[in-house]
């Protein structure tokens, strides 16, 4: 930790030690001072690190280290933002010269010298009393003989393939089997509606993996309907395991069932499960009284008889608290056969030097000691090293095996993970300790978060930088359970619980995770990065925002709105504020006074109307999320004002326009929802648009109808935007050829991945710059109701996903396939998986090619297609036949449904459609009028 916080704050420092002064002032030699002794210090972190596990003293004295390694980057903070006001007419000026300017008097006359002076003297005293820890603090590391370590500036790491989620379960087919027995087979004791299965083992050894694959076996999703995940809370609540239930069953939104009472909980619980034969997983169950089970054991019984609970949990006794002892499985460690197949495959991901490091490499496996966990924290780590063998051998043998005061076993493999990691890594894994146990982690968000901590270089591609740091921390699996789009991007992720005990302990007295419940607690006022969850009437504590806090994330699980007015007063160095869904009614308009904030989170609250003008005085504020905030009509007119300002997130948040000032934030990377404002408004127009080449990800842009002249929507040069990966274009109520030109000018750049075009009212929707879009992989046409004939969208060559709904196509043919009236040299749709036709009623006739279809492919890669609601369709294509078709969907389609495809062989479909089990798409239900076809 301290060799990952040093890091970043040298890292801060290095712009001001390579500038050139022609007048040295004391400020910067002190700065030097400072630099030059943490560097010397530096060399011997690692093995400070190593040693303080063992050794309280040493422990202490990185403690102390860190402190002063906070301080300083506080004082860098208040360096960098009081010299903002002077340094607006020279912004790109390097920082060292305004650091000068600082310590010279001002000849502005809009200066306040008095003002400036008391800023000097401040800030000069506060570095001279840092570098006087500091030399202290270097004298006494010679006490402990630390050995001193190379400098890593770089970390190397061999060339390696795509991230691999593994998706097997090594070594438990006899457990898989016996739980699904249990699961299926009908009880003898015919008074029971539900009976407990509980998978015991220690941490790491892979119960969860294995309840998750039996939750998502086949067999159980066609035998249980419903069936519910929860995540058990440590310590035990039974009120926020009811709230998980609920949320799981849809019996409403996330905030509104936390209003719920307990009682309501239960009651809704029990009147959604009635007659029903559910499967509910707890996972990580740790209470050993009954008495807190029971009153939601109460309201599950009136489920149908063959309900079942799964239980994951370390202690056998759960399985006596639930009276499940006869149906307890537990789960011994793997053979060292099965951890090396786990290890194996992520150690050697190219198959190269396998047979050559297999000895090595086995007897790194002998210490996993049949933890899955380590085997799989090991492999990541070995496929990140070069493959020699002295590498390995480093790591066999490393003394970190024999140390004794790990509460896991497991915490030594990833301690030698985690010791792999270069410095920036290090720090980013480590700041996951500020989310809570089994919190889905947003990916985006993550980066974002990184960077409001300054983790991430803000000259450089900062975006980049913190993309590769994330999938670098997910091939060594220290995240898991991600959330993937269409297109196998990441989205979220979560961290095992051992891997964020694991960070905590490595975080121990700089990050807490506290739950609050109305009673008194102690909070560590040297914990930089605090965690709370307040519960029944519980409020902001005033020492949760002492003056050393750099992050706080609150979660309100209590019915009332959260209070922070006095959390503006504070003197904290507050860098990130996370307040999502803390049922805020209102921001205090002295929130001016959190100076260095640069990441706010407002969103889902719902009740949330404005926020204070004062809003735009955070000159240091990066990122604001206000996401599902659904009063919130106007933002603050001088957010243009925030020179810094990185991401504007607005999505579910029906802001009516965008103040105009926000136009000259050039640096600006999000602004996802654009939504041009009535004519009276002074707000930014699509013209406004030009300068922010910035932009990156998703942008929707809604009510381009309101734009009469299509020269002006030019002017937006969304060409030229060519970071950006996913377009919505709105239109709304506009004219035929007034739609037709707005869609003409709107042209996005090559780079574009995913396009959407809605409520559209052109007669033809693929405008001449269609067929540039090398790159893009979705396409959906959503209520364009003038649209009469299909595009040929087929000669899009990277697309890989078409939905197509409510337009008023009669026929489909070749011109679709983009090969009418041409030589069959290409391919049409030549990556096309998933296909989707939805409420084209006036859709009668479908056909391929006029030619014979067989001299080219079409749709080779199509695996999923779905019609619904086209009752006048009369037939299928032939061509289909020849396509590898795995998911066939028709709903609502009455002459398809009578004639049962006749139109197309039947026997010849269901031989290249049917499967061995001919069930429908996973976690689907099939509705009377489906006929899936797997």
């Amino acid at each position: 930790m301290a060799e990952a916080l040093i890091s970043a704050v040298l890292r801060q420092l290095d712009p001001l030690l390579r500038e050139q002064l022609s007048l040295v002032t004391d400020a910067e030699k002190e700065f030097r001072s400072f630099a030059s002794t943490l560097e010397a210090i530096q060399a011997v972190l690692k093995d400070a690190d190593r040693k303080q596990i063992e050794n309280d003293s040493v422990k202490r004295w990185l403690d102390q280290l860190k402190d002063a390694s906070y301080d300083m980057d506080a004082v860098l903070d208040e360096w960098n933002t009081k010299l903002g006001d002077e340094g607006k007419k020279g912004e790109k000026a390097p920082l060292l010269n305004k650091l000068v300017c600082c310590f010279l008097p001002s000849s502005s006359s809009h200066s306040n010298p008095i003002k400036q002076l008391g800023v000097r003297y401040h800030v000069a005293s506060r570095i001279k009393e840092l570098n006087e820890r500091l030399d202290h603090i270097a004298i006494e590391k010679n006490r402990y003989q630390f050995v001193e370590n190379p400098i890593a500036i770089e970390h190397v790491q061999r060339e390696t393939t795509s991230f691999k989620d593994i998706s097997e379960v090594y070594g438990r087919d006899v457990e898989k089997k016996i739980v699904i027995d249990k699961l299926l087979c009908e009880s003898s004791k015919a008074q029971k509606s539900f009976e407990v299965i509980p998978i015991v083992g220690m941490g790491g050894i892979g119960k969860t993996t294995l309840a998750q694959f039996v939750y998502n076996d086949k067999v159980v999703i066609n035998h249980f309907n419903p069936r519910i995940w929860v995540y058990a809370t440590d310590p035990f609540d039974v009120v926020m395991v009811a709230k998980a239930i609920a949320q799981a069953l849809h019996l409403g939104d996330a905030h509104g069932i936390a209003h719920w009472t307990f009682q309501t909980l239960l009651e809704q619980i029990d009147q959604a499960i009635e007659g029903k034969k559910f499967f509910l997983v707890v996972d990580d169950v740790w209470t050993e009284d009954h008495s807190k089970w029971e009153p939601l054991e109460e309201a599950l019984r009136k489920g149908a008889q063959g309900s079942r609970i799964l239980v994951t949990t370390r202690n056998s006794e759960v399985a006596l608290t639930m009276r499940a002892k006869s149906n307890m499985i537990t789960l011994e460690v793997l053979t060292e056969e099965f951890c090396w197949s786990i290890f194996s495959k992520l150690a050697f991901p190219n198959g190269d030097k396998r047979d050559e490091l297999e000895q090595i490499g086995r007897q790194i496996v002998q210490k996993c000691k049949g933890l899955p966990l380590a085997a799989k924290t090991l492999g990541s780590l070995m496929g990140f090293k070069e493959p020699k063998r002295e590498a390995w051998n480093d790591v066999l043998k490393s003394e970190l095996w024999e140390l004794k005061k790990f509460k896991d076993e497991v915490f030594i493999p990833l301690m030698l993970s985690y010791y792999d990691l270069p410095p920036l890594e290090k720090r980013c894994f480590l700041f996951c300790s500020y989310f809570p146990k089994d919190y889905s982690i947003g990916r985006d968000d993550l980066i974002e978060l990184w960077f409001s901590q300054g983790y991430l270089s803000s000259k450089r591609n900062y975006w980049e930088e913190g993309l590769v740091c994330f999938k670098n921390l997910a091939k060594r699996s220290l995240f898991q359970d991600f959330e993937k789009d269409e297109f196998g991007d990441i989205l979220s992720c979560k961290m095992h619980d051992i891997v964020h005990d694991f960070a905590l302990f490595l975080t121990e007295n700089e990050f807490c995770n506290i739950k609050l419940n109305g009673e008194e607690i102690e909070i560590n006022k040297k914990a930089r990065h605090c965690t709370l969850l307040l519960e029944k009437k519980a409020q902001l504590p005033s020492q949760a925002y002492h003056k050393n806090l750099r992050a706080l994330f609150v979660q309100n699980m209590c019915s009332s709105p959260l209070r922070f007015e006095s959390l503006s007063y504070s003197t904290s160095s507050i860098k990130t504020l996370t307040l999502s869904g803390c049922k805020l009614t209102h921001v205090p308009e002295n929130i001016d006074k959190l100076i260095y904030l640069r990441y706010l989170n407002l969103s889902n609250n719902t009740n949330l109307s404005m926020l204070p003008e004062t809003l735009c005085n955070l000159v240091n504020l990066q990122t604001l999320k206000l996401d599902n905030c659904f009063d919130i009509r106007r933002l603050p007119k001088g957010i243009g004002k925030l020179t810094n300002f990185r991401h504007l997130h607005l999505l579910g948040t029906p802001v009516e326009g965008i103040p105009k000032s926000l136009r000259k934030l050039t640096n600006l990377q999000i602004l996802d929802r654009f939504r041009l404002a009535p004519d009276e408004m002074e707000a930014m127009t699509l013209q406004d648009l030009n300068q922010l080449n910035s932009l990156r990800g998703l942008m929707g842009i809604f009510d381009i109808g309101k734009v009469e002249d299509a020269s002006e929507a030019e002017k937006a040069q969304l060409k030229n935007k060519e970071h950006l990966d996913n377009l919505q274009l709105h239109f709304g109520e506009c004219r035929d050829k007034q739609a037709t030109a707005l869609l003409e000018v709107l042209q996005p750049h090559p780079n574009l991945k995913s396009l959407q075009i809605l409520f559209y009212h052109g007669t033809t929707a693929f405008p001449s710059w269609m067929i540039s879009l090398v790159n893009l992989k979705r396409l959906d046409l959503l209520n364009c109701p003038a649209c009469e004939v299909l595009p040929p969208f087929g000669k899009l060559q990277s697309l890989e996903s078409l939905n197509i709904v409510h337009m008023m196509v009669q026929r489909v043919g070749g011109e679709f396939l983009g090969i009418e009236g041409h030589a069959h040299t290409t391919i049409s749709f030549p990556k096309l998986k998933q296909l989707r036709f939805q409420n084209l009623e006036n859709w009668k006739e479908w056909e391929g090619s006029r030619e014979d279809s067989s001299f080219t492919p079409i749709m080779p890669c199509l695996s999923s297609l779905e019609i619904s609601f086209c009752n006048k369709l009369e037939a299928l294509p032939t061509f289909l036949r020849n396509t590898p078709l795995k998911n066939l969907t028709i709903d609502d389609c009455q002459i398809l449904e009578e004639k049962r495809l006749q139109y197309v062989n039947v026997e010849e479909v269901v031989k290249i459609l049917t499967s061995e089990t001919g069930d429908g798409r996973e976690n689907a239900e099939t509705s009377p009028h489906q006929e899936r076809l797997v």
